[in-house]
């Protein structure tokens, strides 16, 4: 009776032991799996910072191009204006001096 009574205080003991070796590496496992949660946080913070300031970049770009496209087609356009208004405005101006010269 003795040796089961002994067989069983070893087994308590025995699983006291696994029991505390298995919260000590769940404990590790956790700790180990909290930092690798913070490092990857980390990282993809960087990268976001990096895909942030790159899309603005980007976009940073073609509105500056779309403003260059829009100011050079109003250039134009108003060169082409003041060519009409100007071809316009030697005939007029031809013919007021046409008249001015006749009355004299």
């Amino acid at each position: 009776m003795d040796d089961i009574i002994k067989d069983i205080a070893a087994a308590e003991e025995e699983a006291a032991r696994i029991k505390a070796e298995a919260q000590e590496r769940a404990r590790a496992l956790l700790a180990s799996a909290e930092s690798e949660a913070r490092e990857k946080a980390e990282k993809l913070e960087e990268e976001l910072k990096t895909a942030r300031e790159l899309a603005l970049k980007r976009a940073r770009a073609d509105a500056e191009a779309e403003y260059q496209a829009a100011v050079m087609a109003a250039e134009k356009a108003a060169e082409a204006e003041t060519s009409r208004l100007l071809e316009n405005t030697d005939a007029a101006v031809g013919r007021i001096a046409g008249r001015i010269l006749r009355d004299r």
